[in-house]
């Protein structure tokens, strides 16, 4: 960027203020959410695998938010655990039985 001669300095401090901002996001991909490599060489395969780990991403710092937690460990484990009691609800639910159950057996207390 600093080839660019046409920019004035304060245009090229903002571009490297906006480049760092997204290394800290990929930085918080990589490490948070184990995006460390790319799992399809094609455009398409690469646009949906970082959509689909960029929504998580999403989801899991609007759970941490809301929900008042600090790190990220501790929030991934809460968001898993609770995200399994509600599907498991759910799949009683459609086979019948009384998801007011699941909480008695995985002996977690109902909210």
């Amino acid at each position: 960027m600093t080839n660019i001669l046409d920019l004035s300095a304060i245009d090229i401090t903002l571009l490297y203020k906006s480049r760092w901002d997204i290394e800290i996001f990929f930085k918080f991909l990589k490490q948070e959410l184990n995006f460390s490599h790319l799992i399809n060489r094609s455009e398409n395969g690469i646009m949906v695998v970082l959509y689909t780990t960029m929504i998580a991403a999403t989801l899991l710092l609007t759970y941490k938010e809301i929900n008042g937690l600090k790190g990220y460990k501790i929030m991934k484990q809460h968001f898993l655990n609770e995200l399994e009691k509600l599907l498991m609800k759910d799949i009683v639910a459609l086979c019948g039985g009384d998801p007011n159950k699941v909480d008695l057996l995985l002996k977690i207390p109902p909210k």
